[in-house]
């Protein structure tokens, strides 16, 4: 079958059949592209397997009762706007419990499109997460030496598992995973088709994406997850199929269109600004100058080099204790081998103030996990320490000028650490008035914590900490935004209004399969801005401009950590270079 893309708007509409309440089929050109009478259905395990067995639904029996269980199978279709007309399949798997106990299930769609009846899709573009191929120890737990690296995959039956949110949060019997998904979507196509495929879920559930078989089929997609039913409780899962004649990024804006729900609408500034400012407390005088004056040196720079965020990062006495309305003085970078810096609340507002006369945006640091012994309220909130499989407290590793004891990995499934972490936002907020709050290594949000109280997956909880974040920003304002931080690590960045962590290392932005395309980090950020902070803002310049001008991102300037002239430190040819670079950036 010769699939291309030169159909007339007639040809090119996608044929489905209905049996009853469910789709069977659907052609293209006259072709089916399912083997059977099936396009979505689903099987569900309860309980004790032996007791139950397996319950299946397709079009032959679209809904059952057990065991004070009522479940049901829908579907549902919808016009993407990709050009096919209805070419998005939705399944919804709903189940109640009239029982008044709880249930546990596993739930699994069972998707039969092939590209032909007599062909399945032998290739997969997954949206992976770059650990593996940064082999970022920070993933060990997930198993970093087996993670896939490219997002391009041949895929066979039954030997192929991706997972969106950790393995363990689908499956509580799994803890590795060799592709962490960083938006549920997984796109399946054979290179010599036009056809594609693509398959998604909910942002806020994790699910697992699997090559499977069953006696009818030898090999199909599952998509699938456990679940615990409450007494009474109504739950339903959702999946969507999507035939489309583009590349990944079809799948990942059909997405972002039906599976993902936006708390707010888009802050029109974050989308204007291209080129992000970052200062960790750094000294005007470069690498051997006491900290403290970087920020006001590079200030009168901020409109040659057309800074449109500017983020005080540093400035704190100890890292996780940013701020107390109490205290107006303090010294920060307590750890610095030249001696520590005299902050106050007044200098962080001239600060703001400043930034914003120049026509940027102002915004103030705070780490999601990272957390100092040395602050006040460590005492009381040590249980907050994630714990590792060991039954150890996590350090974090850690130890930087802006360190005064050890640092520590608290968790976010610890109530107490996010009503900390939002208390803070909050003074800040209402002290400061800066225009954004960007948030560190948003990947500590994804992982394991083996606490005795509030063990298992993490990702769950840091999403609703996230929402309850950006919510908290919001009521100061509809201008006022949250960004998240690395992208390419997970997905946190869509409860957020934007990325702005740091990508300008050799083993991240200076490897090819970073800058993959269709680039991996546009499934979760979807239409939101990129805008990097980059220590190594000189050394990268000209990846970070090549990738800026790729994805329709911004770049990174910075001052104080690995790199030290900051703006007003620059020499000559290098300011040159720069400016005339975003020059050419900004007219594009």
């Amino acid at each position: 079958m010769n699939l291309t893309n030169n159909q007339t708007a007639g040809e090119s509409r996608l044929r489905w059949s209905r049996d009853d309440r469910l789709f069977t089929g659907v052609s293209w050109q006259g072709q089916p592209l399912t083997a059977r009478e099936a396009t979505i259905n689903a099987h569900c395990r309860f309980g004790d397997q032996s007791a139950f067995g397996v319950m299946r639904l397709d079009a032959k029996q679209s809904s059952l009762a057990c065991n004070s269980l009522e479940i049901e199978l829908q579907h549902e279709l919808y016009d993407s706007g990709a050009g096919l007309g209805e070419d998005l399949l939705e399944a919804a798997l709903t189940i109640r419990n009239l029982s008044e106990e709880s249930q546990s299930a596993e739930l699994v769609f069972c998707i039969a499109f092939r590209p032909s009846p007599e062909m399945e899709w032998p290739r997969a573009f997954i949206p992976i997460n770059v650990a593996g191929l940064a082999q970022d120890r920070r993933f060990d737990d997930f198993g970093i030496e087996h993670m896939l690296q490219d997002c391009d995959q041949y895929v066979q039956a039954n030997g192929f598992e991706a997972h969106y949110l950790e393995p363990m949060a689908s499956y509580p019997d799994q803890r590795e995973s060799k592709a962490l998904l960083l938006a549920p979507v997984v796109d399946l196509y054979d290179p010599n088709l036009a056809l594609r495929l693509g398959l998604f879920t909910s942002s806020l559930n994790p699910m697992r994406f699997s090559m499977g078989s069953t006696e009818a089929q030898p090999s199909l997609w599952q998509v699938g997850r456990c679940v615990t039913i409450a007494p009474g409780e109504t739950l339903t899962e959702r999946c969507w199929a999507l035939l489309h004649t583009g590349d990944a990024t079809v799948a990942w804006k059909a997405f972002h269109r039906f599976a993902h729900h936006e708390d707010f609408p888009p802050v029109a500034w974050t989308q204007e600004f291209k080129v992000h400012y970052y200062d960790f407390l750094s000294s005007a005088a470069g690498e051997s100058g006491r900290r403290g004056g970087g920020y006001d040196a590079d200030l009168p720079h901020f409109r040659d080099f057309r800074v449109g965020l500017a983020t005080q990062h540093g400035y704190y006495p100890a890292i996780g204790d940013y701020i107390h309305p109490d205290r107006k003085t303090w010294q920060a970078m307590q750890g610095d081998r030249r001696g520590p810096a005299t902050m106050s609340i007044e200098l962080m507002r001239q600060r703001i103030r400043a930034a914003q006369a120049t026509g940027a945006k102002a915004a103030i640091y705070i780490h999601s996990a990272l957390f100092d012994d040395a602050a006040t309220f460590f005492v009381r909130l040590q249980d907050v320490i994630q714990v590792n499989r060991e039954g150890l407290p996590m350090e974090f590793g850690w130890a930087g000028p802006d360190s005064k004891g050890k640092a520590w990995r608290a968790s976010l499934k610890d109530p107490q650490w996010q009503q900390h972490l939002l208390q803070q936002v909050q003074w800040i907020m209402e002290i400061l008035h800066p225009d954004a709050i960007t948030v560190d290594e948003t990947f500590s949000g994804l992982g394991y914590d083996h606490h005795p109280v509030h063990a298992g997956p993490i990702s769950t909880s840091a999403i609703e900490f996230y929402r309850k974040l950006r919510s908290l920003v919001r009521s100061f304002g509809s201008d006022k935004a949250v960004f998240t931080s690395d992208c390419s690590m997970s997905g946190f960045v869509m409860w957020a209004d934007g990325e702005v962590g740091d990508h300008a290392y050799e083993n991240l932005l200076g490897q090819p399969l970073y800058r993959q395309a269709p680039v991996r980090y546009l499934a979760a950020l979807g239409d939101k801005p990129w805008r990097p902070c980059a220590w190594h803002s000189q050394k990268l310049w000209d990846l970070q401009m090549r990738f800026a001008c790729q994805v329709g991102a911004g770049v990174g300037v910075s001052n104080g950590w690995l790199e030290y002239s900051g703006l007003a430190g620059l020499d000559s040819e290098m300011r040159e270079r720069m400016t005339s670079d975003l020059r050419s950036l900004f007219d594009r």
